[in-house]
């Protein structure tokens, strides 16, 4: 969640607000997605005390400044640090967990959201990215594989899924319908049973007639032989 632990030297019963500024600064560029920061500005004269907090400003160009929330965790200069977002830099981890409710508000289904090994990232205005959705959300006739994250002009985001058709198993049906690689394949169509042949009636009438070589033919009754 973007948070540091630092143990550092006091001057007296003062936090040594120098060193703090150094390792967040160093921190958060190491953590970061391509940041190179100005500055980290911390108040001078911060009193140790245990559960005390107090605020550092970041320093991007052209970008501008953000938050930088710090809370004492004793009174020997330990001390853990957190960057919400902002219209300057985003915490990629708050992000994928603002994913991660709306997905299960939604879907009633919770899934792990991946935005990327960075923690942060700046916050751009017309630039989009996408978070992977860790082994999908079923939701019927699709699954949802990742999230589409749009930053508007004013440096708001919203997301939208990004889904993808489930793969669907063979159909069963009852005239022999398969699935293909092209789609659903017609139907097969049993072959129609071929029309009776007309049956020679085994009682048939012959004539009997004789052949240009004086040979006896029978062949069948036609109308107008003579009986």
């Amino acid at each position: 969640m973007g948070l540091g632990l630092l143990g550092l030297s006091a001057c007296g019963n003062r936090l040594n607000t120098t060193d703090i500024e150094s390792s967040i600064k160093a921190d958060i560029e190491r953590q970061g997605r391509r940041l190179s920061l100005n500055a980290v500005r911390c108040p001078s004269d911060v009193s140790r005390q245990a559960g005390a907090y107090f605020r550092c400003v970041g320093e991007l160009n052209p970008e501008g400044t953000f938050t930088i929330n710090v809370t004492q965790q004793d009174n020997q200069g330990n001390i853990t640090w957190e960057v919400p977002n902002s219209k300057v830099l985003l915490n990629l981890p708050k992000v994928e967990d603002t994913i991660q409710q709306g997905l299960s508000k939604t879907f009633g289904k919770r899934a792990l959201i991946d935005c990327g090994t960075a923690t942060y990232r700046v916050n751009q205005p017309g630039d989009r990215f996408q978070c992977q959705v860790v082994g999908g959300i079923e939701t019927g006739a699709s699954t949802i594989e990742s999230v589409l994250v749009k930053i508007d002009p004013d440096g708001n985001l919203s997301w939208q899924e990004l889904q993808a058709a489930s793969a669907v198993p063979p159909l069963a049906l009852a005239t022999g319908g398969t699935q293909s690689a092209a789609g659903l394949a017609p139907p097969s169509v049993a072959p129609k049973a071929a029309a009776p042949s007309p049956q020679t009636d085994s009682a048939a009438k012959t004539t009997t007639v004789t052949g240009p070589t004086g040979r006896v033919i029978n062949r069948p009754y036609l109308p107008g032989d003579s009986n």
